[in-house]
Order: C-alpha cells, then sequence, then structure tokens
C-alpha cells in the first residue's frame, strides 16, 4: 500500500470527502492524488496537526496501525462528526442533464479533476451529479448518482435509468427498446409534458452507464 492509498484509506475511515480534506489541512487541490514517497515532511506535519489521532509513523512507512493508540475515539467522535464506512469512487466533474440534449459536448474527465467521494455499495465505477428536473422525484437536480458502464452490445436492461455519454452533452434518462432500428429511445419520469420522449442513435453513443443509485442532494 503506498502513502497516497493510506491516506485515502484514513480519509474514507473519516467520512470525508477529498476536497473536504484538503481544505481542512490546507493543502492545494489534487495534493492527495499526489502523494508520494517523495512527500514532503511539511505536508505530514500538516495533516497531524489537523488529524492527531492518525498515526504519522503508519502513514510514512504503513508500519503498525492507522490510529494512534492512545487516541480518544469518543472525543475524536464529537470533533469531527459521524465517521462512515463506504467504498471511494470519484465524482465526475460535469452534471447530467436531466434534460433534452444540451447541444454541446462535454470534454473527458482526468481523475485528477475528480472528487473523491464514499459510495455505500461496491462496484461503482463513478459518481455524477443531476441537473434538471426531468427526472424528478427519483433522481431531482442536484443529488448524486452512483453509476457503472455496461456493454450494451451483451445486454441492455430495458426500462431502467442510464447516463448516456454523447457527443451533444451528457444525460440521465430511461431509456426503452425503439421502433427505429439502432435508435434507443430516453423517456423522462417526470410527467410534464415538456419533457417528451426523444430517440437517440446508438452509433453515437460513446458509453452507457446504468445508474446504480441515487445520493442526496448536496
Amino acid at each position: 500500500m503506498t502513502i497516497k492509498e493510506r491516506i485515502m484509506k484514513f480519509i474514507i475511515h473519516k467520512g470525508l470527502d477529498t476536497a473536504v480534506f484538503e481544505r481542512k489541512v490546507g493543502l492545494s487541490n489534487g495534493a492527495v492524488y499526489k502523494m508520494g514517497d517523495g512527500t514532503r515532511r511539511s505536508t505530514i506535519d500538516k495533516i497531524s496537526v489537523v488529524f492527531p489521532e492518525l498515526n504519522r509513523d503508519w502513514l510514512i512507512t504503513g508500519k503498525g496501525n492507522m490510529l494512534n493508540e492512545s487516541y480518544d475515539q469518543d472525543v475524536a467522535g464529537e470533533a469531527s462528526g459521524k465517521e462512515k464506512s463506504g467504498y471511494i469512487t470519484y465524482l465526475l466533474p460535469m452534471s447530467a442533464m436531466g434534460g433534452s440534449l444540451t447541444g454541446f459536448s462535454e470534454p473527458g474527465a482526468m481523475l485528477q479533476n475528480c472528487e473523491a467521494i464514499i459510495s455505500p455499495i461496491e462496484n461503482v465505477d463513478f459518481g455524477i451529479t443531476v441537473y434538471g428536473e426531468s427526472m424528478a422525484p427519483e433522481y431531482p437536480s442536484g443529488s448524486r448518482i452512483l453509476i457503472k458502464k455496461i456493454n450494451p452490445a451483451i445486454f441492455i436492461d430495458w426500462g431502467k435509468a442510464y447516463v448516456l455519454d454523447t457527443p451533444n452533452g451528457v444525460i440521465v434518462k430511461e431509456i426503452h427498446r425503439c421502433d427505429k432500428e439502432g435508435y434507443i429511445k430516453c423517456h423522462s419520469l417526470n410527467p410534464d409534458p415538456k419533457y417528451s420522449d426523444f430517440d437517440v442513435p446508438l452509433c453515437e453513443v460513446y458509453g452507457i452507464y446504468r445508474v446504480l443509485m441515487c445520493l442526496s442532494a448536496k
């Protein structure tokens, strides 16, 4: 386990997002992802000051326990809030439109630009924020959804919610079979007539991601 993996384990233990951890410690955005054997001791010192419960020897060498034995868990719980357990995934720095196609293509996301978040379930590829009300109330605007890429040539679970990565933007929709060959029908859950169904050619879809879970709006 590398020093970056150890610090990520501690961040998960604390129930924090990576960006929140960096702000608390006073690190620059993305600093956690750059941590390695050459990490400055001044950075370790900053972390130790803010999180005295973290065993710095474990962080640097991997030896011993993650938490200092003398650390009072009850006091720490009151100071830092309730700890959460889960699995780490990454929040894409873009939104999935809960509406019609947006008319512009999003640039590819680099991992170092993604915020680490906690997923309560395993086998998640990414998280993404929903924008727009066409998929409300199940997926309201501002909520985060956890997604996993599928191979549409093997299987599509029709009638379920998916995120589609297209040349015209990223959208979240319930998808159905289409009468037109080579197309899929995108359906909104909001019954408002302005959110009408539309068809998308499969050949213009870069990726299809099954929505596994919806998290509360942030």
